[in-house]
């Protein structure tokens, strides 16, 4: 089985983000996920490069869509 690419893994990323409300702990995002960490933070930051995502406050950091 083929890994997925960063841009499928980023329309999987926004998906789970507008299903828990448009903002969402990291932590939470990745168990939603079910992702690794790494894998997590390659489309973080991916996303935030790209300007779709926001990051935000709190004890493991928030992300919002922009």
């Amino acid at each position: 089985m083929a890994r997925p690419t960063i841009a499928q893994d980023s329309k999987l990323f926004i998906a789970a983000l507008r299903k828990l409300g448009s903002s969402a702990g990291n932590g939470a995002l990745r168990d939603a996920l079910g992702w690794s960490e790494t894998r997590y933070w390659k489309v973080h930051a991916s996303l935030f490069e790209a300007e779709k995502i926001a990051k935000g406050r709190g004890r493991g950091g928030s992300v919002a869509l922009v």
